[in-house]
């Protein structure tokens, strides 16, 4: 997630952070939960906020983790508003494929996600062909008659 995406800028005034985003125009905002940050929405632009905190009971950080929760927040309800859609289209197809009588039996189960097991590392080894090889030995004799 890129923060940078949606960052416009920071302000102080009096003793107020201020910091301004660009939202898309469906999401949701929403304050810290202890209430020392709210958000503000913008008269100038659509989808434009401000959040804000007294800087003595807030840092730069905290709004910033606020505004990376919203992000993760209305992400995530995207992601769910989409497998709803393509989940009702397979529940449908389903209701016209089958009789009532067998679809009475129709549970939700979900399944817990299986835990990918870590791949084994091989390691290559030279396969060294079984040639027959002539190892030419040297003597003594035959290092005297090069020289």
């Amino acid at each position: 997630m890129k923060l940078g995406d949606y960052f416009r800028g920071i302000e102080y005034y009096n003793e107020a952070l201020i910091v301004k985003v660009n939202f898309p125009q469906r999401w949701k905002v929403f304050p810290s939960k202890d209430g020392n940050i709210k958000p503000a929405k913008s008269d100038k632009a659509a989808g434009e906020y401000y959040y804000y905190g007294n800087m003595n009971l807030v840092t730069l950080d905290d709004i910033f983790g606020v505004i990376k929760e919203t992000i993760n927040v209305n992400k995530d309800m995207e992601l769910k508003l989409q497998l709803l859609s393509e989940k009702a289209t397979e529940l449908k197809e389903l209701f016209e494929a089958n009789p009532y009588e067998k679809l009475v039996n129709l549970k939700f189960v979900i399944e817990e996600a299986k835990p990918e097991k870590p791949k084994r590392k091989y390691t290559k080894k030279k396969k060294e062909e079984n040639n027959d090889v002539v190892v030419a030995e040297t003597t003594d004799a035959d290092k005297q008659e090069e020289q």
